[in-house]
């Protein structure tokens, strides 16, 4: 499955002993192998002070069925065959938002 840039999608759990973990996109094709794989954000339900909130209408469509916040300073790479299912789609707004943080995180300015 190859998700868009802000796609929340169902991946492997990289970070506990889950089945899965929801994620977000924050990759563009420009990835150097975006054919393959793409650079994610977990989300989780543990809030936290850095954490991004997701809210019902940060979605275009789809949503998650619990309050949800978004890690920007947790990047992972994902191959696109370890994607179990698409959970929704952000707005770009709130894409721009995490990609913005994330990007703090690493240095950038």
């Amino acid at each position: 499955m190859t998700a868009e840039r802000g796609a929340v999608i169902k991946g492997p759990d990289l970070f506990a002993d889950n089945d899965f973990r929801p994620y977000v996109r924050i990759s563009d094709d420009t990835h150097p192998f975006a054919d393959e794989e793409a650079v994610y954000v977990p989300a989780t339900t543990t809030r936290r002070s850095a954490a991004i909130p997701l809210a019902e209408e940060d979605f275009i469509p789809g949503g998650l069925p619990r309050e949800t916040y978004v890690n920007p300073w947790t990047v992972a790479t994902i191959r696109h065959a370890d994607v179990h299912g698409e959970e929704g789609q952000l707005i770009d707004e709130t894409i721009e938002t995490i990609a913005r943080a994330t990007a703090g995180h690493l240095g950038v300015r």
